[in-house]
């Protein structure tokens, strides 16, 4: 069975950006390997970001998630391949929360069923709640890692005051989380002192010129991101996921 890695965190601590550089590192790690990325963001539709220029494509998670009937056969219909080994499940581009109804627990047990026996890793770009996104919730219940971003500011510090006491909750097992910094470039940061103040911080993820080039271009997928300090962290990350047991 596939393992699930969950990357949750703060809002613009480049949840997105860092799901898709670990899947094309995880890629370069094991040639092999089938990997699913997985969107949950249904203000910011994960189809049209790895692919804008596909007007074809029609598939969608929502239809995953609110089609009366529902078989592997389904799940597999809507996954756009990327690559050869590289596969993206999310909404798609004029889809919201308001496209579909909301999931129940019984089909959310049956997408993460086969979800891990259709990939060796399954990735998935989470919400900043698991309170209003069961999508979410459920990613964090299933994965074999979490992965917790925080924005080194004010906000990954309210973040995280407001965050930790629902994850506390032994279904979440959020002592076993990989807590890191995502770091930006719009003010100068006091990392020593974020890494004080959040405690549990396993490492920093610089920003990057070059990743935020690549996103907007569509490019992380097939082509990585062409700067050394980036791929040093999202490898060792990427690292740390892949020999990580539940």
């Amino acid at each position: 069975m596939g393992k699930i890695f969950s990357i949750y965190g703060s809002s613009g601590a480049y949840k997105t950006t860092t799901s898709l550089a670990l899947a094309h590192n995880i890629s370069r790690i094991e040639p092999k390997a089938d990997i699913i990325v997985v969107g949950t963001d249904t203000t910011k539709p994960l189809i049209p970001i790895v692919a804008p220029h596909e007007s074809k494509f029609d598939g969608s998670l929502g239809k995953c998630l609110s089609n009366v009937s529902f078989e592997e056969t389904d799940l597999r219909r809507n996954l756009l391949p990327i690559t050869d080994k590289i596969m993206v499940l999310g909404y798609n581009i004029r889809e919201n929360e308001n496209s579909f109804p909301p999931p129940d627990d019984t089909r959310l047990a049956q997408i993460f069923s086969y979800l891990r026996s259709s990939a060796d890793y399954v990735i998935i770009d989470c919400m900043s709640t698991v309170i209003t996104s069961k999508m979410t919730a459920w990613s964090i219940m299933s994965a074999t890692k979490t992965v917790e971003l925080f924005t080194a500011d004010i906000n990954g510090l309210v973040f995280d005051g407001s965050q930790e006491p629902v994850l506390q909750s032994e279904q979440y097992q959020y002592k076993h989380f990989i807590r890191a910094l995502a770091l930006g470039n719009s003010f100068k940061q006091d990392v020593a002192a974020m890494r004080n103040a959040l405690g549990r911080i396993s490492g920093e993820i610089p920003f990057s010129t070059h990743a935020a080039e690549a996103f907007n271009q569509a490019a992380i997928l097939r082509n990585g991101v062409s700067d050394s300090a980036y791929n040093h962290a999202i490898n060792k990350l990427a690292k740390s996921l892949i020999g990580g047991k539940k």
